[in-house]
């Protein structure tokens, strides 16, 4: 089968369980325990004795799934504490051989998935682990910290430790047991690639390829792009602001923690947000793995399996604008909420409701617009140009009718699939972001590396003769906040800042400096560089160049966008 249509399942899905689930969750602090508090591995393998799953129904967890409106389950089937999940003839401490259990749950849950149709998939943790000693722990990133967050407490001893020996002897054995003993096989989710090689990883791929060629594989096996893997798996509860440019998912925790946990501060997400998170991920073309953690008798806890139930009674509903659809045609996001399309039908997700909202750009006629939970209730629109046809404006008038507490469906049936200018349009909220992707790179530098990241950013930017450009439409006139978007690390890492920067707004020139702020770590950091006006409607023009960059750190400049918020009332524009 082609690469692209045997992802072709995976696209249509949108949604996904993840689940982590394993020894830990008897300990109900998370999936990190181990690693917290220094457990000993002859301490934590005693955890087995005392996991006795007995509430466990694969049929159950299946059917909650299901009734979300998910399509495939990630399930770990070993995680960094090095204990299986399954059946093994690699090592003793798995549910099989090494707990009260003794059944193979994942026997279980293959067979409950084929029954509903529902693809069963097997997260796999292949370098990080707390328990094999020639598991990784080697990567330098803080003084008091190993850097791959390994077990330095059993094993301190970096320079004896060979990961090929651990690829070897566990992580090969143990993934041909996964790929041979339930079936077809999803998706192999690998995590956490840290220090492997790229031909040691392409023995893995090689593998999973070999015994299973429609299985999946995700990015994680290998941070070297030369690696071949299907989709990008995006950070931990990363969700990007701008179209990622190819196959990607979102990693997603239904609350604070992944693995099952009873202390304090594990609070849940509104199903609102969850709502909002699948409709935003679905708007730029992605997936949505949203995990819960199972406790250690083998249920789901009744707070998730609420707002599952509720996110499900969502779906039904209004499904067809999520299942199969690709990410909005349209090149900038509005404020109202959300697009996505599927043929020659555009799904705008509303947010905001209130009595008119607009859409720029688009060229289509549109023969039909109504509320998709009930289509019998046409909305009145209308579309118009700009006298010189600058741009396509639609105007729809949205009913007086209680909209939905999450997400209204708002449907627009196309004459053929959608046309859609993509200049950068400044829409009614008066806000005009210039993001990274839709920049002229501008590569002047000898030996330039600058280009545009597979999350959306600009990365790579060393040299200060390269720059950035965008043009764009003006329909509201005034004075202007202008500000930068650039990228920030985690908080244990120094980070690259004092770059001075010129922008450049239709002739007006601002200088800024980038300099570290509070802001959250790995969140874009907001440098604010000064005002300036826009006095007329039409084609405008931006340029970012930085005068100096500081390449102490090798990070370079990380560009996010551009942004222009209106300073007063400013003049609405008339069509």
């Amino acid at each position: 089968m082609k690469k692209e249509q045997k992802k072709a399942w995976w696209r249509e899905s949108r949604f996904g369980m993840f689940i982590h689930w394993g020894v830990y969750s008897r300990m109900g602090q998370g999936e990190w325990v181990m690693y917290n508090q220094r457990i000993p591995v002859k301490e934590y393998e005693k955890l087995a004795q005392e996991f006795n799953p007995v509430r466990y129904d694969a049929d159950e967890w299946v059917r909650i799934a299901k009734e979300a409106g998910m399509k495939y389950i990630v399930i770990t089937a070993k995680h960094h504490d090095g204990f299986s999940m399954f059946r093994t003839k690699a090592d003793s401490f798995n549910i099989v051989d090494g707990t009260p259990y003794g059944k193979d749950v994942m026997t279980e849950l293959a067979r409950a998935c084929e029954r509903e149709g529902l693809k069963l998939c097997f997260y796999y943790s292949h370098v990080r682990e707390w328990r094999h000693p020639h598991a990784q722990s080697l990567e330098a990133i803080d003084p008091n910290l190993f850097g791959n967050y390994g077990n330095f407490w059993d094993y301190p001893d970096e320079q004896r430790k060979n990961l090929q020996i651990y690829l070897d002897e566990f992580d090969k054995p143990q993934l041909r047991e996964l790929l041979t003993q339930y079936g077809p096989v999803g998706i192999l989710w690998f995590d956490t690639p840290s220090m492997i090689r790229p031909d040691q990883a392409k023995e893995l791929v090689d593998l999973v390829r070999e015994l299973q060629p429609d299985c999946l594989i995700n990015s994680r096996v290998s941070d070297d792009d030369s690696v071949d893997y299907d989709y990008l798996s995006l950070g931990d509860c990363e969700i990007p602001g701008i179209p990622v440019g190819t196959d990607w998912e979102t990693p997603m925790t239904i609350c604070t923690w992944w693995g099952y946990f009873t202390g304090e501060g594990n609070e849940y997400r509104s199903t609102r947000e969850l709502v909002r998170q699948l409709v935003d991920i679905a708007s730029l073309g992605g997936n949505y793995l949203l995990n819960v953690g199972p406790n250690g008798e083998g249920e789901i806890p009744d707070e998730a399996q609420q707002r599952l139930r509720e996110v499900g009674r969502w779906m039904n509903v209004n499904g067809e604008a999520v299942y199969g659809t690709e990410g909005s045609p349209f090149a900038t996001r509005p404020q109202w909420g959300r697009i996505t399309v599927k043929g020659e039908k555009l799904y705008l997700h509303v947010y905001e409701w209130q009595n008119t909202i607009y859409l720029y750009g688009l060229r289509n006629r549109v023969n039909r617009c109504y509320i998709l939970s009930d289509p019998n209730c046409s909305i009145a629109y209308r579309q118009s140009s700009t006298p010189a046809r600058e741009f396509e404006r639609m105007a729809i008038e949205l009913p007086r009718v209680p909209p939905d507490p999450y997400c209204t469906l708002v449907v627009l049936e196309l004459e053929g699939a959608p046309d859609v200018d993509q200049a950068i349009i400044q829409d009614e909220s008066r806000e005009i972001v210039l993001p990274a992707n839709k920049a002229a790179i501008h590569r002047e530098a000898e030996g330039s590396r600058i280009k545009l990241a597979r999350t959306g950013g600009i990365q790579n930017w060393f040299c200060s003769e390269d720059w950035l450009s965008w043009e764009y439409i003006v329909t509201q006139p005034g004075e202007y906040e202008a500000s930068l978007l650039v990228g920030t690390g985690p908080k244990y890492r120094k980070w690259d800042y004092g770059h001075e920067v010129i922008i450049t707004i239709h002739g007006q020139r601002l200088a800024c400096l980038v300099e570290e702020d509070e802001a959250l770590a790995n969140e874009p950091l907001t440098i604010r560089a000064g005002r300036i006006r826009l006095d007329r409607t039409g084609q405008c023009d931006a340029q970012v160049r930085a005068s100096l960059i500081n390449r102490k750190n090798m990070k370079g400049l990380l560009f996010w966008s551009l942004q222009l918020k209106p300073v007063d009332g400013g003049q609405q524009a008339e069509i």
